[in-house]
């Protein structure tokens, strides 16, 4: 404190002035700045699930019209389950995302994708059961590394 008192006015004044102003620019760097940066990442982030909310809201009509106008084909003649579905996962452009693929009790069969297209795999289980007497029993979604690609696990089950 004696440096303090030793000092004339006029450097008190300057140096209580320029603590002020870092105190200042402290505070916008630390709380403000962040802060700012957050609101907008999450108005970003509302804003994309609003456009995917209006997306899935305008094709919702159409795909209420393709569940009801599709009948299930009985030309699965004696194939498996297991058989179709790895099958016509392949013919989705699954084949290289397919890790697993096995029966798990009688007209049940579990598929694991790893790293697949979201877009693919909805398109394969929308058209496969569909097109066959089959359900999606149970489906598990995992985001994967890159965008647009997840891990999923998904029980297939036989309606015939």
């Amino acid at each position: 404190m004696n440096a303090w008192r030793q000092l004339e006015a006029r450097q008190r004044r300057l140096i209580s002035i320029a603590g002020l102003v870092l105190v200042l620019a402290l505070t916008y760097v630390w709380i403000w700045e962040p802060l700012a940066e957050a609101r907008q990442a999450e108005r970003e982030r509302i804003a994309q699930q609003q456009a995917l909310l209006n997306w899935l809201e305008a094709v919702a009509p159409l795909a209420q019209r393709l569940r009801s106008s599709s009948r299930p084909s009985p030309d699965s003649g004696e194939r498996s389950l297991l058989g179709l579905a790895d099958e016509t996962a392949r013919a989705a452009g699954l084949a290289g995302a397919m890790a697993r693929i096995e029966p798990t009790g009688d007209g049940e069969v579990r598929v694991w994708l790893e790293g697949a297209d979201f877009v693919a795999v909805m398109g394969w289980l929308e058209s496969f059961s569909r097109s066959r007497p089959v359900q999606v029993s149970q489906l598990q979604v995992d985001r994967a590394g890159a965008d647009g690609q997840v891990n999923v696990r998904v029980t297939l089950v036989s309606n015939a």
